[in-house]
Protein backbone atom coordinates (compact mmCIF):
# COMPACT_ATOMS: atom_id res chain seq x y z
CA UNK A 1 0.00 0.00 0.00
CA UNK A 2 1.53 3.33 -1.16
CA UNK A 3 0.98 6.87 -0.76
CA UNK A 4 3.87 8.83 -2.34
CA UNK A 5 7.25 8.31 -4.45
CA UNK A 6 10.55 9.63 -5.03
CA UNK A 7 12.17 10.18 -9.15
CA UNK A 8 15.38 11.00 -9.32
CA UNK A 9 16.75 12.74 -12.50
CA UNK A 10 20.23 13.93 -13.64
CA UNK A 11 21.41 16.02 -16.72
CA UNK A 12 24.88 15.01 -18.10
CA UNK A 13 24.90 18.79 -19.63
CA UNK A 14 24.73 16.46 -22.67
CA UNK A 15 22.91 13.56 -24.76
CA UNK A 16 21.25 12.69 -21.09
CA UNK A 17 18.58 15.45 -19.54
CA UNK A 18 15.81 15.19 -17.53
CA UNK A 19 12.40 13.99 -18.82
CA UNK A 20 10.00 17.09 -20.68
CA UNK A 21 7.70 15.08 -18.37
CA UNK A 22 6.48 11.91 -16.30
CA UNK A 23 3.70 9.88 -14.89
CA UNK A 24 3.41 7.14 -12.29
CA UNK A 25 1.04 4.20 -12.53
CA UNK A 26 0.33 0.97 -10.67
CA UNK A 27 -0.72 -1.69 -11.32
CA UNK A 28 -4.37 -2.42 -10.66
CA UNK A 29 -4.58 -6.07 -11.57
CA UNK A 30 -5.27 -6.45 -15.01
CA UNK A 31 -3.32 -3.27 -16.33
CA UNK A 32 -1.56 -0.12 -15.33
CA UNK A 33 -3.39 3.21 -14.55
CA UNK A 34 -2.26 6.62 -13.24
CA UNK A 35 -1.92 7.09 -9.28
CA UNK A 36 -4.91 8.53 -8.54
CA UNK A 37 -4.85 12.76 -7.28
CA UNK A 38 -1.46 13.08 -7.87
CA UNK A 39 0.11 16.19 -6.50
CA UNK A 40 1.72 17.06 -9.70
CA UNK A 41 5.18 16.11 -11.41
CA UNK A 42 8.21 17.96 -10.69
CA UNK A 43 11.14 17.88 -13.09
CA UNK A 44 14.00 19.35 -10.50
CA UNK A 45 17.26 18.50 -11.74
CA UNK A 46 19.93 16.45 -9.60
CA UNK A 47 17.10 16.02 -7.09
CA UNK A 48 14.66 13.74 -5.74
CA UNK A 49 11.31 14.74 -7.01
CA UNK A 50 8.47 14.00 -4.73
CA UNK A 51 4.60 13.37 -5.80
CA UNK A 52 2.12 12.57 -3.51
CA UNK A 53 -1.21 10.64 -4.29
CA UNK A 54 -4.48 8.56 -3.24
CA UNK A 55 -3.95 5.29 -1.12
CA UNK A 56 -3.31 2.36 -4.05
CA UNK A 57 -2.63 -1.33 -2.87
CA UNK A 58 -0.58 -2.88 -5.93
CA UNK A 59 2.34 -4.95 -6.67
CA UNK A 60 3.99 -3.07 -8.95
CA UNK A 61 4.92 0.79 -10.21
CA UNK A 62 6.22 1.84 -13.81
CA UNK A 63 7.27 5.37 -14.28
CA UNK A 64 6.32 6.71 -17.93
CA UNK A 65 8.73 9.20 -19.18
CA UNK A 66 8.38 11.67 -21.95
CA UNK A 67 11.73 12.16 -23.46
CA UNK A 68 12.68 16.03 -24.40
CA UNK A 69 16.07 17.32 -25.52
CA UNK A 70 17.28 13.65 -24.81
CA UNK A 71 17.79 10.46 -23.20
CA UNK A 72 16.06 10.50 -20.04
CA UNK A 73 18.47 10.37 -16.93
CA UNK A 74 16.56 8.37 -14.31
CA UNK A 75 18.89 7.05 -11.27
CA UNK A 76 16.20 5.93 -9.15
CA UNK A 77 13.13 5.17 -7.67
CA UNK A 78 11.76 5.46 -4.28
CA UNK A 79 7.79 4.13 -3.32
CA UNK A 80 6.57 5.14 0.24
CA UNK A 81 3.41 3.59 2.55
Amino acid sequence: TLRSAQVYFFDDNGGVRVPASWTLQYWNGSSYVDVPSASGYPVALNAYNTVTFGQVSTTRLRVTLQSGAGSVGLLEVKAFS
